[in-house]
């Protein structure tokens, strides 16, 4: 590390550079470089237990749940070992019962102070956009030690289904020279998150979590929306229409879908978070799903969590547990006395069964994400002191991908009272001329496809001709 100093002069930010030897990693890598009385000191360092801690896990009072921040230099690596970028930062510890476990998520600071007000640099290659006031290490929360890869994965199998959610790559790290194991370097989920999703300017965007509670503007119209549902019968067609300008309807339906699917039981009455713009519809933030998938490992029969029938957790109104809370799924419970709601609900649950959720699908999602870091593997575990192996625990979550299906399509009929469930079957001998558009979300462009359907939930299906042809 090297500053300059003159006298009667304010002195220069630091400079500095890491130079790690016999490091090689498959995967991105990066250094964390702070004075070690920030992270360390007994008193001070933000990474110790100090005096207050208790003795009991997650460690509640220890230096660790403060929000203390403190400064540090941050620099990413490539694979063949070339600095990326490096950058001086802020540094906290993030994230909640997780901060228990001995490596711990980081939180990153772009601030004028530190010399720069974001940062700018790809780390995501799916983005259209570059540069982050903030970002996260995240050391896989309730999942650690465990699949390594279960929120990353969960959330990422969502591409493309208009939900915001952080993105992921996963990295080896060092912290003052010393290997600190593997994270994920995710997006940190706040006003700048939105902004740069929606390209909406960061004063005009409302965030809330939980029950009303704020995280950047104002809750006014949120708990308007709540209190107009309390008084008025959303089965009434006029009363949800009300709602469907204030709710975008396809991303809550969609949102609800993927956690009921996984059956994350560590929401709805946490991780929660929702957002609108001025003028604009409330819409959920897809994040920390570490119960998805079997992630609930130490619960029930792991080997048959497929089973759980999630649908009821959430609809029944009865709060089965603290996740469950009435006022987390009164939304959801309201909406669904609506048929067009029901309906429309029913059929796009349908519709990611018979593509996004195909076993097979999910199946190679989970080994795709997990062979990025299956060479990290051993020494992170070695590092932390662990003689479990992550696959184990990514092959529940492929037992459950591979079950669920049949099992959600049962409790739909059980839960919502339908009849039955039937196959149907779409032919096209010239796929090339055009293709058939179902419910107006899945666009089937193949010779032959089948899917199931909900008796007494119509479908909606149309032929779309390619450009110079038409349908006859």
């Amino acid at each position: 590390r090297a500053k300059i100093f003159k006298n009667n002069h304010i002195s220069s930010y630091s400079d500095t550079r890491s130079y790690l030897f016999d490091s090689f990693h498959n995967i991105p890598y990066v250094s964390i470089v702070s004075d070690p009385y920030n992270l360390f000191d007994n008193e001070y360092g933000i990474y110790e237990f100090g005096d207050d801690a208790s003795n009991d896990w997650p460690h509640f009072g220890a230096n660790f749940w403060e929000d203390w921040e403190r400064p540090a230099h941050f620099s990413f690596y490539n694979t063949n070992g070339n600095l990326e970028i490096g950058f001086n930062t802020g540094i906290k510890i993030y994230g909640n019962y997780s901060r228990g476990n001995a490596q711990k998520s980081l939180a990153f600071y772009a601030r004028g102070k530190y010399g720069q007000s974001e940062f700018n640099y790809p780390f995501f290659s799916e983005l259209n956009y570059s540069k982050f006031q903030s970002f996260v290490l995240r050391n896989s929360g309730n999942d650690w030690l465990k699949s390594q890869i279960r929120d990353a994965a969960t959330t990422s199998l969502m591409y493309g289904a208009d939900l915001e959610y952080q993105s992921h790559k996963s990295v080896a790290s060092y912290i003052n020279g010393e290997y600190w194991g593997v994270y994920n370097i995710r997006e940190k989920i706040n006003e700048y998150f939105i902004s740069s999703k929606a390209n909406i300017p960061v004063d005009d965007i409302d965030i809330l979590t939980n029950n009303s509670e704020v995280v950047h503007g104002t809750n006014h119209d949120y708990v308007n929306l709540i209190n107009f549902i309390s008084n008025n019968n959303l089965a009434i067609p006029s009363n949800y229409e009300y709602v469907k300008t204030q709710v975008d309807i396809d991303n809550f339906i969609i949102y609800n879908v993927i956690q009921i699917y996984g059956d994350n039981q560590d929401w709805p009455g946490n991780n929660i978070k929702y957002w609108k713009s001025d003028g604009g519809k409330w819409r959920w933030i897809l994040y920390d799903t570490d119960f998805s998938f079997s992630g609930q490992w130490w619960a029930w029969d792991v080997n048959n969590h497929y089973l759980i029938n999630t649908l009821n957790f959430v609809l029944s109104g009865s709060q089965t547990n603290w996740a469950s809370a009435p006022w987390a799924t009164f939304m959801l419970r309201s909406l669904i006395k609506n048929t067009e709601f029901r309906n429309k609900f029913v059929n796009r649950y349908a519709d990611e069964i018979n593509t996004r959720f195909l076993a097979s699908d999910v199946v190679q999602h989970f080994n795709d994400i997990y062979d990025k870091i299956i060479d990290e593997v051993p020494d992170h575990m070695q590092r932390w002191n662990s003689n479990d192996d992550p696959y184990y625990f990514v092959g529940h979550m492929i037992n459950f991908a591979v079950n669920r299906p049949d099992s959600a399509k049962e409790h739909i009929l059980s839960e919502l009272d339908l009849p039955n469930y039937h196959k149907v079957s779409l032919e096209n001998s010239t796929p090339e001329f055009g293709f058939i558009r179902v419910n107006n979300n899945l666009k089937i462009q193949e010779q032959a496809w089948n899917g199931d359907y909900f008796e007494e939930v119509p479908i909606t299906l149309k032929a779309v001709p390619e450009f110079g042809y038409s349908f006859s």
